[in-house]
């Protein structure tokens, strides 16, 4: 059996799923819980072949006295923005205005049940000054804190998301710990306690809730890390409790840490190939004080997702502290036709009772709608074509109810960070709120690879439906709101190339055409994003 934990995001993940959409592998996995411990009985021919490193090939580790060791293979990021920061699902890593850069290398050590990863990341922005727009600094107004925000913050007008536009006034740099973790392993399940990014629900570009775009945060992860088989089909469950931080460019008077709660399940059955389908549940609190507050935190995912019975005296509407973001998903691969359709749908707050359920039941509601298409052709090529939308935009509905704040998915009125991690929101890389439409084309041999991907993004409407007479006086009184709407265009070209010199070269050039930037009608930017990522291959080193 071929078995391989798939690195975060760096390209062969998603190779791998297109090779189980295709037939080429025989790998069961959901892809709805990641990152993926692949396990197959038969990898058929493939392009990329040759880079694969398995667990289970000698040649690939070093054999000790007290274990295995593997080292990981260096990484070198480069990347370029010439107006605006931009680049996503990428870490620990701030692309900003400028050059960024970051390395990435490691080892992993396994001794029976134990499992150590150590790949530590090291980066640095050149972080340019631009335009920040001419609002002030957001209010922050919550259950625990009110004050104005840092001059970085994101012109969310409730300052209700730790997202900062920009990282400091100067050039930024970091040490992370990246995906980095110490797991036992029993059978198919483990617990361990990581740094490691998660991903969670089916979606290739975005999530709503975990994805790679955030770095890591220190957590305990208890469930299967492969699917567990059985006799009515496979299960993968994941229950998750850590601390995501507020970044240093928020307000120093926010509180440091708050922990989050997620409970996941995803089931695969056996009568239907290829389908898939689970639920994730997760509260954001602040970071417990003793044990008995964790034990109140985590026992809210259990709890009705109405608030019937949790009324008061002291709390006549029921209202916590809390951010509570749930969502389902669903995937069906067709490795016959080399097809895949893939949906979530996300909850970011409460119904009152089931009344209130019955009337608004898309109050604070998100969505994610994909399909993948692979070809295998001649000369041991793959070709795919894919398209995901993400349409997180707030509901007007929301005015209607509570303080009237219609915020945006990633955003709560009662959690003032938001779903982020030291200012990086965990999920998408475009904002709270936002609409994407995304369409890619990849094509694969034994080369490397070369894709295209055009996007449109509509960034934070809710903004714009409530703030309007706001952003009237940044537009001089003379504007409708379909004039200020925030639209960004982009068109991308990617590579890579496998070089007979060990040398993986990966680059890439996005264009993007950001209309009526901050809302400011005809304030039309132009930003050109560069990359260029350069893997070493060492003979017996694993990625």
């Amino acid at each position: 059996m071929s078995q391989i934990n798939l690195p975060v995001n760096d390209g062969l993940e998603y190779y791998y799923r297109l090779l189980q959409v295709s037939d080429i592998t025989d790998d069961t996995s959901s892809f709805s819980l990641r990152p993926v411990f692949s396990k197959t009985e038969n990898i058929r021919s493939n392009p990329w072949q040759s880079i694969a490193a398995y667990e289970s090939d000698p040649v690939n580790y070093m054999p000790l006295s007290f274990g295995e060791l593997n080292f990981y293979e260096p990484v070198w990021f480069q990347s370029y923005n010439t107006r605006l920061p931009r680049g996503g699902q990428d870490g620990a890593i701030w692309q900003g205005k400028g050059y960024n850069t970051a390395l990435t290398t490691g080892f992993y050590l396994s001794y029976g049940p134990v499992h150590l990863k150590f790949r530590p990341q090291i980066g640095v922005s050149q972080n340019l000054s631009f335009d920040l727009g001419p609002y002030d600094p957001p209010q922050i107004s919550t259950y625990y804190f009110r004050g104005e925000a840092s001059e970085f913050a994101y012109r969310d007008f409730g300052g209700r998301i730790d997202q900062p536009v920009r990282f400091g006034p100067d050039s930024y740099s970091w040490f992370d710990l990246g995906d980095s973790s110490f797991e036992l392993r029993f059978s198919d399940f483990s617990a361990s306690l990581s740094n490691q990014r998660i991903w969670t629900g089916p979606g290739i570009h975005n999530s709503l809730q975990y994805g790679y775009n955030g770095p890591g945060f220190f957590h305990l992860r208890l469930g299967t890390f492969r699917p567990f088989e059985t006799r009515i089909g496979a299960f993968e469950i994941m229950y998750v409790f850590g601390g995501i931080r507020k970044s240093d460019y928020f307000h120093e008077e926010v509180r440091n840490l708050h922990s989050v709660n997620s409970l996941a399940f995803v089931y695969s059955p056996r009568f239907a190939q290829g389908l898939s389908f689970g639920a994730l549940r997760t509260f954001i609190h602040r970071y417990p004080k003793d044990f008995s507050e964790y034990l109140d935190q985590v026992s809210k995912i259990y709890e009705s997702t109405v608030r019937v019975g949790l009324q008061d005296e002291e709390n006549p509407t029921g209202h916590d502290p809390d951010n509570q973001v749930a969502s389902i998903f669903s995937r069906w691969y067709f490795p016959d036709s080399g097809f895949e359709l893939y949906f979530e749908y996300g909850r970011n707050d409460h119904n009152v009772d089931l009344r209130d359920f019955r009337k608004q039941p898309n109050h604070h509601r998100a969505y994610l709608l994909g399909m993948q298409k692979t070809w295998k052709i001649a000369n041991n090529s793959l070709l795919a074509f894919g398209t995901e939308i993400m349409q997180s935009e707030t509901p007007r509905s929301s005015l209607l109810r509570g303080n009237q704040h219609l915020g945006g998915w990633y955003v709560h009125s009662q959690q003032v960070v938001g779903f982020t991690n030291r200012g990086q929101i965990l999920g998408t890389s475009f904002g709270p709120g936002a609409n994407v439409q995304m369409f890619t084309s990849d094509f694969f041999n034994n080369n490397g690879l070369i894709g295209l991907t055009l996007a449109r993004v509509v960034y934070h409407n809710s903004r714009t439906d409530q703030y309007f007479n706001r952003l009237l006086e940044a537009n001089n009184l003379n504007v409708e709101r379909w004039e200020i709407r925030n639209v960004e265009f982009m068109a991308g070209l990617r590579a890579i190339l496998f070089t007979k010199y060990n040398l993986e070269i990966g680059a890439k050039i996005e264009q993007s055409w950001i209309l009526n930037h901050h809302n400011i009608a005809s304030n039309d930017k132009v930003n050109t994003r560069f990359e260029i990522t350069l893997r070493k291959h060492l003979n017996g080193w694993i990625r």
